[in-house]
């Protein structure tokens, strides 16, 4: 979409017509490799989208010509309208990768002038998730909804929706629980205190909190490229308590990786493995003998993640018994995710693995150059799955520079 002074890529024009943050965050981390200048306009035209009360919406809706030539999109719009404000945003968040975007684009080009008229709603929309989503008072981020942590009905969030993957009659929650939880969130406002206290979706999830790490450190060393000094000692702070957190609560030490947490009036851990157990490696900050659990037990294992077509999203181990409607619901089934398979690539490197991080990047490439583009990949064969020309997968591109100038 380039119109009206907004610059930006949708995931898929036909099915997702939109302005998604994190999709953009992970767009703009492409479009350095082919158009720099174009990876900051995108950029900069998400963080103008920053909400009123300084949240960075999941979604804002693209101008109806996207959609003016497909009727049955622009009811579904009419349909849903509810579920965004007056701007046409959501009121859902993603996690913040778009943060960390920006430090790669300031890398790559070091236009000082650029990062100044981003910067006020960069901080803006970090406080927002500082300040309004750490509902345990742990230092960690609450999620509200799954969309929020853009890994819809990962087997991690079913048991906080109250789903069972072994239950054949779940299947139907399992497709209404979007717009009922909407719905209810609606109704309260979108106030965390009240959310906590209905209690009915509050977790701790650990590719929000972890992503998040990541962007605060990202906004440390931006912070001294403006010269503002206290939201570095405020956003390093942060960091470091976050990372202790994640250590603390998230951690359990028999089956060497972490797990997010949920139930806000008896706390417990969702015990289920997915790629996101293994994401505190990607903040930069877990190091010495957790980190090489986390490689070496969990990630290179070839009966875990480590297949034949890496990375499974979920390890086979944890869908022997779910039901067969379970393999239809995103990232709920056999699934490979790009962004995945990029971000621990990116945590392989930086913890010396480099041969692994290749391996991960060759294969990978393979699997994209053999199918296309799509939305996510089948786990058990490497074939495209459902949207096809999705963007995530061109982080292929970074993967390829990052192991080329390791």
């Amino acid at each position: 979409m380039d119109a009206e002074g907004d610059y930006y890529h949708m995931p898929n024009v036909t099915f997702y017509p939109s302005l998604f943050a994190w999709d953009s965050g992970f767009h703009a981390v492409t479009m350095l490799h082919i158009d720099p200048e174009r990876s900051k306009r995108e950029l900069e035209t998400l963080f103008r989208h920053v909400s009123a009360d300084g949240h960075m919406p999941h979604e804002v809706l693209a101008p109806s010509a996207a959609t003016r030539a497909r009727p049955w999109k622009s009811l579904m719009r009419w349909l849903v309208q509810w579920a965004y404000d007056r701007d046409h945003a959501s009121h859902l968040v993603d996690p913040p990768i778009y943060v960390y975007a920006a430090r790669l684009a300031f890398e790559r080009t070091e236009d000082t002038e650029w990062l100044k008229r981003i910067w006020v709603n960069l901080c803006r929309c970090i406080d927002y998730l500082l300040d309004e989503r750490d509902l345990y008072g742990d230092g960690l981020i609450s999620i509200v909804h799954p969309w929020e942590a853009g890994t819809d009905l990962s087997l991690q969030l079913l048991p906080a929706l109250g789903i069972d993957p072994q239950r054949r009659r779940d299947v139907m929650r399992a497709t209404t629980y979007a717009m009922m939880l909407y719905r209810f969130n609606n109704a309260h406002g979108w106030r965390g205190d009240d959310l906590k206290a209905a209690n009915r979706f509050v977790v701790e999830d650990l590719t929000m909190n972890c992503i998040t790490v990541r962007a605060l450190d990202s906004a440390v060393m931006l912070a001294g490229q403006v010269g503002d000094g206290e939201a570095a000692g405020r956003y390093a702070s942060r960091a470091e308590a976050m990372a202790e957190a994640l250590e603390r609560v998230c951690w359990d030490e028999e089956a060497g990786c972490y797990f997010p947490r949920w139930n806000a009036e008896n706390p417990r851990l969702a015990r289920v493995r997915t790629l996101a157990s293994l994401l505190p490696i990607f903040t930069g900050r877990c190091r010495g003998e957790r980190a090489r659990r986390l490689i070496d037990e969990h990630l290179l294992d070839r009966s875990g993640f480590w297949t034949e077509h890496p990375l499974p999203f979920t390890p086979e181990d944890e869908l022997v018994d779910v039901r067969p409607w379970v393999d239809k619901k995103l990232w709920a089934g056999h699934c490979i995710w790009i962004n995945f398979n990029w971000m621990l690539a990116v945590s392989l490197i930086e913890n010396g693995r480099l041969e692994a991080a290749w391996e991960l990047t060759e294969r990978t490439a393979g699997m994209v150059l053999s199918e296309g583009f799509f939305e996510y990949y089948d786990s058990r064969n490497g074939h495209g799955r459902r949207i096809r020309d999705f963007t995530w997968p061109g982080l292929i591109l970074d993967m390829m520079e990052a192991c080329r100038t390791c």
